[in-house]
């Protein structure tokens, strides 16, 4: 039987996800710098989250009617035109998905950018020895 390592079973992904998740804890217990790195950017993300709710609030029944007024208003063309490039589907059906891709794409421009301002403090060398402490404490544990 030929093994394909990106297909797991779901028993398989099910270890991986806890493996994941306890060397995830590992690192920020063996490591204060990561740890106050994380609730740092942790507190960001909920502050952009926040920034791009404000900024980004989900359409209204008045600004969807708003929405559907506009469209009604313009000439034929442009009319039939806007409805081909969204398949013949009126406005109010697209307008709650617009807003939310908005959303989105501010809240990953802003992580980005906070990412970049505020790089991890765990280099790769000391990520690996870390990791490989965890392999040991782990598969020791695993064992018993």
């Amino acid at each position: 039987m030929l093994i394909h390592p990106g297909k797991r079973t779901p028993l398989a992904r099910g270890r991986q996800e806890e493996w994941d998740a306890a060397r995830e804890a590992y690192l920020l217990e063996h490591s204060p710098e990561l740890k106050e790195h994380s609730a740092a950017q942790q507190r960001a993300l909920l502050q952009i989250e926040a920034d791009a709710q404000a900024r980004h609030p989900d359409p209204t029944p008045d600004d969807i009617a708003a929405a559907v007024a506009v469209e009604a208003a313009l000439p034929y063309h442009k009319r039939t035109e806007a409805q081909l490039r969204r398949n013949f589907e009126p406005l109010a059906a697209h307008l709650p998905q617009d807003i939310r891709s908005k959303r989105k794409r501010f809240v990953q421009r802003e992580q980005r950018a906070w990412n970049r301002a505020n790089p991890r403090p765990l280099t790769d060398e000391s990520q690996r020895a870390l990791t490989a402490e965890f392999l040991k404490a782990y598969t020791r544990a695993a064992r018993s």
